[in-house]
């Protein structure tokens, strides 16, 4: 069977694709957490052989986990993994952990196979490939989608932004690290949340907002600058947990006016952000919101709000009504970027 790609990704190997046949490693590995799978990969498709989740806190060295995976398990021809971070020289150093994860002692740990490592959202770019139509919902549609580049803005634990450059017939992905650059105020709201931020940090980044916590941190700037009351069961709700779920849930039953609040401007924010994306990267082709939040919040992701965000961003603002905006509902998209950048460029 030849494989049909939702988004022609520029593979090296495809040409050869349907005559490979290869046991396949892979994984989405962040500072929290590490999800790995073994697969099948034959006649152009993946069956998963096993998959399991592990805490990366519970492990002193990731190969540590890679040989709890791999017991009783037939070795892999390839390996590749998503990580969150940048990746140098096949290298990458976890904020939030002791550990490394480094392609020449992985490949050594598993018998000299070949080993890749991609930034999480480079890895996600790859994914757009394994997509299906119904893994993505319009958020937003374009005047007039042109053919061009692709921009991938991705909310989660933290704020990934990666590009696809289109050469006129396929996607080249690349990874940045965007996320970690400059807020940027628009109103006068804005400038007060960045000067509640600069009170705590140093530098406020768009990861400081768009973001697990930022959620958290948009409606601390609500309740104690802005003096907006929460409910009582809410404040209970939110002891000894993480906030950010219990803001946006009571905002998606309309429960608590703060809660919605919060996620307006956080849905507010994405909107920004995106303009600064599509602006850089020239992204006709669209922008495509993956992560873990934008596909449990979509009914917050008001488009009215984008069409404003869009519409005043000044001299570019006609290029801007022509994009659309998509939402990656398969949070799996790191690891199947990373399964098939293995299968098909390695």
């Amino acid at each position: 069977m030849n494989i049909e790609l939702l988004i022609p990704i520029a593979f090296k190997n495809m040409l050869q694709s349907n005559n490979t046949n290869a046991i396949i490693l892979a994984g989405d590995i962040g500072g929290t957490k590490a999800n790995i799978q073994l697969s099948h990969y034959s006649a152009g498709s993946l069956q998963t052989i096993k998959e399991s989740r592990y805490v990366t806190k519970n492990f002193n060295s990731f190969n540590d986990i890679l040989t709890h995976f791999l017991e009783g398990q037939a070795q892999p021809d390839k390996i590749c993994f998503s990580v969150a971070g940048p990746v140098i020289e096949g290298k990458v150093k976890f904020t939030n952990l002791s550990w490394q994860i480094d392609t020449v002692e992985i490949s050594h740990h598993v018998g000299g196979r070949p080993v890749a490592i991609l930034n999480d959202l480079e890895s996600t770019a790859y994914g757009l490939a394994a997509l299906k139509k119904e893994e993505l919902n319009l958020l937003y549609s374009g005047s007039n989608e042109t053919p061009g580049n692709i921009a991938i803005l991705a909310a989660g634990t933290g704020l990934g932004e990666a590009g696809l450059f289109f050469d006129g017939n396929q996607y080249h992905p690349f990874a940045t690290e965007g996320g970690h650059s400059d807020f940027a105020p628009r109103s006068s709201q804005d400038i007060n949340m960045l000067t509640f931020l600069l009170e705590r940090h140093e530098h406020v980044s768009w990861v400081r907002l768009l973001s697990g916590n930022g959620i958290f941190t948009i409606w601390e700037y609500l309740t104690l600058v802005e003096k907006k009351e929460s409910p009582s069961w809410l404040l209970q709700q939110m002891e000894n947990t993480d906030p950010a779920p219990i803001i946006s849930k009571a905002a998606l039953e309309g429960a608590c006016p703060v809660c919605m609040e919060t996620m307006e401007i956080f849905n507010r924010y994405l909107a920004m952000e995106a303009v600064n994306m599509i602006l850089k990267l020239k992204a006709t082709g669209g922008i495509y919101l993956a992560g873990g939040i934008a596909p449990k919040i979509f009914p917050l992701l008001n488009p009215a709000t984008w069409k404003d965000v869009f519409t005043k961003s000044g001299r570019m603002s006609q290029l801007l009504k022509k994009v659309s905006v998509y939402v990656v509902l398969n949070e799996k998209a790191p690891m199947l970027g990373a399964s098939y950048f293995a299968c098909l460029n390695m």
